[in-house]
């Protein structure tokens, strides 16, 4: 094993990448942990650079290894990762989603942690793909990387700007509210029963907008005990994904 010492300039691109600007104009991003990088290396993403400590040993093509100080200036964690690569972001054609009949969109999602969570819980329990609307968190910050936890490419994901530019193309599928709304409400089993679906959250802290309980077809409802009024995003997420999926 052989460690090498990196320049302060390609520090600096690396660096660079932690921030949402630079990942958009350059189409790169960065992956932490062993099975972020592994799933992305499996995959038929690029990756351009694959960083890792010198006290590990890894098969990964193209690894350099570096000391635990590099690794700390090049990690988006206060503790420094194990691995790390910089891979290209690989583009999504939205008119694919057509492939799919069960579906969960989220709108305005903001929180990193629980995005990664769902995502994680998506490929858990079966959802076909995943929809992020409007002005979600980015798909590629770091933090949604790894709270994925090695889980990023195995439930496909779109991002729509606007629920007509979904609808335009998702014509003929049931819209499935999320709220505490006791109308035209729908059971776990009456969703297992529709054959195209779309089950929509809301935001962490506002839930579904007007315009898409304008646009729902029927309403879930998460029944809950002991006055609990609301549970976490991804936990809620997470029950309706076991239970109607």
């Amino acid at each position: 094993m052989h460690t090498l010492t990196l320049s302060n300039n390609k520090i600096k691109e690396i660096v660079k990448l932690h921030q949402k600007k630079y990942r958009d104009e350059s189409g790169f991003f960065i992956a932490e942990g062993f099975k972020s990088v592994e799933e992305l290396y499996d995959s038929k993403f690029e990756i351009s650079d694959i960083f890792a400590l010198n006290t590990e040993s890894y098969d990964f093509d193209n690894i350099t290894y570096v000391n635990e100080n590099t690794m700390k200036k090049i990690s988006t964690t206060s503790s420094p990762c194990e691995i790390l690569a910089v891979v290209k972001k690989k583009p999504v054609n939205n008119s694919d989603i057509i492939k799919y009949k069960k579906i969960a969109l989220f709108e305005n999602i903001s929180d990193p942690g629980n995005l990664g969570t769902i995502i994680r819980s998506a490929a858990a329990f079966g959802v076909e793909a995943v929809v992020l609307l409007g002005n979600c968190v980015e798909l590629y910050s770091p933090k949604v990387i790894r709270s994925c936890a090695g889980n990023f490419l195995k439930t496909p994901i779109f991002s729509f700007s606007d629920i007509n530019n979904l609808k335009n193309i998702l014509k003929d599928y049931i819209y499935i509210s999320t709220s505490l709304s006791e109308k035209n409400n729908i059971s776990f089993s009456g969703c297992k029963k529709l054959d195209k679906f779309i089950v929509m959250f809301g935001s962490e802290a506002k839930g579904l907008s007007d315009e898409l309980l304008k646009h729902a077809d029927y309403n879930l409802k998460l029944d809950m005990k002991n006055n609990v009024e609301s549970l976490n995003l991804s936990v809620s997420a997470s029950i309706i994904f076991y239970e109607i999926f």
